[in-house]
């Protein structure tokens, strides 16, 4: 799909279809792409005079083949986290490309941000490529803090699970419900981790191209520089990245509770076989004294020699337990 952006005497206009633009491709400012067809790619490689980048070019990971130039244009490659409210968020790419008075956007998943700014744009009277890439950024930056935003709700929300007082036991269910929260704790920690490693990557590739186009002039003159404009986009990625930082080492602290919360779980299993094991101990010697065949046992021709080791076998486990819990072992 592609859609393009002319300026117009009655503000700005957005056209979908590639015949409509015959007259008018003096007044084109952008040109975004969508999952862009062979004519798609065609038309604005003719339009900007430029070899459009391949998907599998956009998707190698050197800085040398990410930010570049050439033939005149400024070739920009950043990646982003998409598609977070669906169970599949994935990392995509997006290649900005400036050439001369026009922007060209390349991209293969549909985004919330370019959603957003483009019904923005439509709004306004007038405006040129530099505004156009430079509210594309802070509308990136702006998602990309709203999804940060989200995953921290998220972290407090298992934190309230993992560290507040409602793990009630309660006794006649198959499995003990602490340690069942703490399980579903630790999957949810393992899924909201991944999404926030993935989203710092994202800002640190986010962050390469900000500096680059502020920074990079070689492709153009003085008076295209971006570095004013892009300052305070650079500031509030910088922001983000360290709140991911503090959010992956909020994780990373989580994590630890989580597994020594399950370890004391698994300490008090064994500590009951401990408990069992010590307390059966004393009668099972005292039976095994007395089921020895021998033709002289004590005891072993009277009536009440039975009862008597009965009794003894039962002080004998009773003297333990009464121990632990003088203890308060159990």
């Amino acid at each position: 799909m592609i859609r393009i952006y002319t300026q117009t005497d009655d503000g700005i206009k957005r056209s979908s279809g590639l015949e409509e633009q015959t007259d008018r491709r003096g007044d084109i400012f952008w040109i975004d792409l969508l999952t862009p067809t062979a004519e798609e790619l065609r038309y604005a490689e003719d339009i900007c005079a430029i070899e459009m980048p391949t998907k599998d070019e956009q998707r190698e990971i050197e800085a040398t083949s990410r930010l570049y130039c050439e033939d005149g244009g400024r070739f920009m490659t950043t990646s982003v986290l998409s598609r977070v409210e669906t169970d599949d968020p994935v990392i995509t790419e997006i290649t900005f490309i400036i050439k001369d008075r026009v922007l060209v956007t390349i991209r293969h998943t549909d985004s919330y941000s370019f959603r957003v700014f483009s019904h923005q744009l439509l709004r306004m009277p007038g405006t040129n490529r530099d505004l156009v890439f430079v509210g594309l950024l802070e509308t990136l930056v702006d998602r990309q803090a709203d999804v940060l935003e989200r995953f921290g709700t998220d972290l407090d929300a298992i934190s309230k699970k993992i560290f507040g007082s409602g793990h009630a036991r309660r006794k006649g269910e198959e499995e003990d419900p602490d340690t069942e929260d703490l399980r579903d704790a630790l999957e949810e920690l393992g899924r909201v981790g991944d999404l926030i490693t993935r989203q710092r990557d994202a800002l640190v590739s986010l962050l390469r191209l900000i500096t680059y186009a502020g920074n990079e002039d070689s492709c153009m003159g003085a008076h295209d520089s971006l570095y004013v404009p892009l300052r305070p986009v650079s500031r509030d990625v910088n922001s983000l990245s360290e709140y991911a930082s503090f959010l992956s080492n909020k994780i990373n602290f989580m994590l630890d509770a989580v597994l020594g919360l399950i370890n004391i779980e698994q300490n008090d299993i064994f500590k009951v076989f401990t408990i069992m094991s010590v307390v059966f101990l004393p009668p099972t010697l005292i039976a095994s004294i007395f089921g020895m065949n021998f033709d002289h046992m004590p005891f072993l021709h009277t009536t009440w020699g039975f009862w008597l080791s009965i009794v003894l076998m039962l002080i004998s486990a009773g003297l333990p337990l009464l121990y632990f819990k003088i203890k308060r072992y159990i």
